[in-house]
């Protein structure tokens, strides 16, 4: 039964409560049927109509509130609800839903100025940009879009006339496809679910960046070159000035000759590695032995490195071997005739693996720009050495950092997941 129904029952069921009782009083006074009846008919009268009067009150609230909160639904702001008496019953849900409606209509006020607005900022956009709805039909579409693509672009097309090519995550098209970054996701609005897409040309952006490479590449293998032709060139002066060549002297400038040439051929090996590093072979080695093997091949004079933390290691032993060459290389060439002390350790954390290098020199001068390639503050070095032990580090998927400790020296640490099992 519904609630209006049960509201006349019991309204009804009150008036003739009321009527019986009336009926049973005055026939115990002995009253005629017909004074009886009378009154019963006189009593009837206001009771029907306090009734209908309630019964109306209470319908008329209820179905004002419906229409309210239906017309709200429809998305009408216009309608307000009349004011009410203070003593209905009603007042404060009237209230809670007035509150509700206000804040609807706000937040519906700023979708529609948002809505309006974001078209007319992705039509100054420069950059191609559409969207299309949950059955991937064309909703909007930027002037940079139908300039691109050199179609009519009909809102309601499909996708797939257009050229786009969806899978479950992603939309991509062919015209840009080269030189263009593209980038496609969905969002969800109140109602469905949007593909939006947009693209950026980065041709330029890569021109510049292959024009600053090569100028970065020109000018530092010049000045290794230079640096290294120079004095070839002086020596060759002087011998070539004399009228005699003397065996000693000639056996000096050819050993002089010879350390400039490896040095350069040295600069453009590492320069070669920098480059261009092959995926790591990941195999379990005895790091603490690799250390001791690396420490004996560079044999670094009044150089003590020390080992600490387990014994094995997972990574491409070969680049490892890379990593331990230059980074002792550099703590010994950091000191100039001081003995330098070199501490290698190895841990574990959660699932990855962390060796730090730990030596007891004066730190880096400039630890902003210390894994910058070419970059370095020594006369002989290339600036190569950190920038390749980074770049090792992240061939394995990790990261090097580098910091000055707190009293002297600095601390090398490279931590990268533990992959192999």
């Amino acid at each position: 039964m519904s609630h209006e129904k049960w509201l006349i029952t019991g309204l009804a069921s009150i008036v003739l409560l009321i009527l019986g009782l009336s009926a049973a009083l005055v026939a115990s006074l002995e009253w005629s049927i017909l004074a009886i009846v009378t009154l019963l008919f006189i009593i009837s009268y206001p009771l029907l109509w306090l009734s209908w009067r309630y019964y109306q009150f209470w319908c008329h609230s209820l179905m004002q509130l419906s229409t309210y909160t239906q017309i709200l639904r429809e998305g009408e702001r216009n309608i307000r609800f009349k004011k009410q008496h203070p003593d209905n019953l009603l007042l404060a849900l009237q209230r809670d839903i007035h509150i509700l409606a206000v804040k609807s209509n706000n937040s519906a006020t700023n979708r529609q100025h948002l809505d309006a607005l974001l078209p007319q900022i992705l039509d100054s956009w420069p950059n191609p940009v559409c969207i299309f709805d949950h059955n991937l039909n064309l909703t909007y579409r930027n002037a940079a879009l139908i300039d691109k693509l050199k179609l009519p672009l009909l809102l309601g097309t499909s996708a797939t006339e257009l050229g786009f090519i969806a899978d479950s995550t992603t939309l991509s098209h062919p015209v840009f496809a080269k030189n263009w970054q593209c980038q496609s996701f969905q969002y969800q609005d109140e109602n469905s679910f949007h593909w939006f897409f947009s693209a950026t040309d980065v041709a330029n952006a890569l021109q510049d960046k292959k024009v600053d490479t090569q100028k970065n590449l020109i000018r530092v293998l010049g000045h290794e070159i230079r640096n290294s032709l120079t004095p070839m060139s002086s020596l060759a002066d002087t011998l070539l000035s004399q009228d005699t060549l003397p065996e000693t002297q000639v056996r000096k400038v050819l050993e002089r000759i010879r350390r400039r040439s490896d040095r350069l051929l040295a600069f453009i090996g590492e320069y070669s590695q920098l480059s261009r590093l092959p995926p790591p072979q990941y195999q379990w080695l005895e790091l603490s032995t690799l250390v001791k093997e690396t420490a004996e091949m560079l044999h670094l004079p009044d150089t003590q490195i020390e080992y600490s933390g387990p014994e094995r290691a997972c990574g491409d032993k070969d680049q490892l071997t890379h990593v331990l060459i230059n980074l002792f290389k550099n703590a010994r060439e950091s000191f100039d005739n001081a003995p330098c002390q070199i501490n290698v350790r190895l841990a574990f954390d959660d699932h990855n693996q962390i060796i730090e290098v730990i030596d007891n020199g004066p730190g880096f001068a400039n630890l902003e720009n210390v894994l910058t390639p070419f970059y370095t503050t020594k006369s002989t070095g290339s600036g190569i050495g950190l920038s390749l032990c980074a770049e090792i580090a992240r061939n394995h998927h990790g990261e090097l950092t580098v910091a000055n400790n707190q009293s002297h020296g600095a601390t090398i640490t490279i931590v990268w997941p533990l992959i192999a099992s």
